[in-house]
């Protein structure tokens, strides 16, 4: 699933996910050189100092949260999902799309209770409400 794609995942990741993706033949190497950085912690200084660099502000890199791992083991495909679905922006953007969607795709009603194994994912109306505030940006 992920051959030959490198990815940087922060400290804040389950070594699951970071199994996960080495299971599907990925790379794993530092956030400068990695394909794909993944967090589950906007707030994590090490996704921190990914927020603050020239290449986050330039947009030459994207953080995304480990859930689209999840959503792709659960689907047993990257190609069916929308990777735009799990950016993880820093906190004041979270804040402004929660404003506009009410939760962000990861969150769930029941807070620490999904993990990397759970089958749980989101429902349809989560996808469509994320939709809705991707297609106004």
């Amino acid at each position: 699933m992920f051959a030959n794609k490198k990815a940087w995942f922060s400290s804040s990741v389950s070594r699951s996910s970071w199994d996960f993706w080495l299971m599907e033949d990925g790379i794993v190497t530092g956030w400068k050189t990695a394909d794909y950085l993944f967090s589950n912690d906007a707030t994590h200084l090490d996704t921190l100092s990914v927020f603050q660099s020239m290449e986050y502000i330039q947009g030459k890199v994207t953080v995304f949260h480990s859930m689209f791992l999840c959503a792709c083991k659960k689907r047993r495909s990257v190609k069916s999902l929308k990777i735009g679905h799990y950016v993880l922006p820093p906190v004041p953007v979270q804040n402004a799309v929660r404003n506009v969607t009410g939760r962000l795709i990861w969150e769930h009603d029941n807070p620490g209770t999904q993990g990397f194994d759970d089958q749980a994912a989101y429902n349809s109306k989560d996808l469509e409400s994320s939709r809705t505030w991707f297609a106004k940006i």
